[in-house]
Parts: structure tokens; C-alpha cells; sequence
């Protein structure tokens, strides 16, 4: 029962992916997109992480898909018909995405996150439990000796960017 319950959100995500990448309307692209986040969010919430699957929800499907939505319709004319809804660059784009699929796979394969049974050092939990503590959640992302701040960072300064980017792009003069 469990597998098909994982089955059916992990077929919502990918097919509300590929809704988002096919169709030509923008709009539904970013409501297609919200609903892959949020069936992210069911996959948390399927491996029993309460605490990640809100922050999914809060965050990605909240804050980041509301943003899209806003620099879609604040931005003039990108719903008009004259303009094109196909990229000419179809292949390199597929072959860039395999070659992307591929350097991740490899370096899944190299690493020894999925095979070991240890813990990778102070402030993990210990092999076989489970981590429902937030406290003890929140210093294993954020310590610097871990390496996930960077990715914190990374983040917050990839939607300041998008949000000055719509901002600037919605106030352009026309002429």
C-alpha cells in the first residue's frame, strides 16, 4: 500500500514536471510547477520529514512559485501571440540536460553518502535513528563544517536576484 501511495506522488511531481516544460502558456507552466513542489512536499511528508515537507510547501511552493507568477504577469508582453513559444535550440538543450543527468549520476556513484551505514561526523544522527528533533536539525544544515550553509546562501541570493530581476523588468519604459 505504501509503494502505491509513493507511486501516485511521485507520478503527480513528474508529470506536473513535464506540464511545466511542454506547455506553451506561462502561466500554466508556474501553476504546473506549484503542484510539483507541493508533491515534493508529499514525498517528505511520505518519509515521515513533517518538518521539511512545510518548509517545501512555505517556501517553494509559497514564496518561489508567487514570485514566478508575479514576474510572469508583471512582465509585458510575454503572453503575446506574436512572440514564440519554442526554442529553436531544442537539441543542445536535451543534450546539455542528459550531460547534467549524467554528472550527477556519476557523482552519486563516487560518493559514499548512499553506502556506509557510519555517520559523516559530529551532529549527524547516529546510524539507524531518526532525526525529528528541530533543534537538533537546525545545527546539522547550518554549520559551516558540514557544508549546507553555502547552499543557504546560495539560495537566498538566487531570489533576491529573481525579484530584483522582475522588478526591473516590470518597470522598463517602452520606449
Amino acid at each position: 500500500m505504501t509503494s502505491i501511495v509513493f507511486y501516485a506522488i511521485a507520478s503527480l511531481v513528474v508529470l506536473s514536471a513535464l506540464m511545466v516544460v511542454s506547455l506553451k502558456n506561462l502561466f500554466h507552466c508556474a501553476l504546473f510547477l506549484a503542484v510539483a513542489m507541493f508533491g515534493i512536499s508529499g514525498i517528505f511528508l511520505f518519509l515521515g520529514s513533517e518538518f521539511l515537507a512545510a518548509v517545501q510547501v512555505l517556501i517553494y511552493v509559497g514564496a518561489v512559485t508567487i514570485l514566478v507568477i508575479f514576474g510572469i504577469m508583471l512582465t509585458r508582453n510575454v503572453m503575446d501571440e506574436k512572440i514564440p513559444a519554442r526554442n529553436s535550440q531544442v537539441l543542445i538543450s536535451f543534450l546539455v540536460g542528459v550531460s547534467f543527468v549524467l554528472v550527477i549520476l556519476f557523482a552519486l556513484g563516487q560518493s559514499i553518502f548512499q553506502w556506509t551505514n557510519q555517520p559523516p561526523g559530529p551532529g549527524y544522527p547516529a546510524a539507524g535513528s531518526t532525526l525529528n528533533d528541530i533543534y537538533a536539525l537546525g545545527p546539522a544544515l547550518i554549520l559551516p563544517s558540514h557544508g549546507f550553509a553555502f547552499a543557504f546562501e546560495f539560495v537566498s541570493i538566487l531570489l533576491l536576484s529573481a525579484l530584483v530581476g522582475a522588478i526591473v523588468i516590470a518597470r522598463k519604459d517602452p520606449s
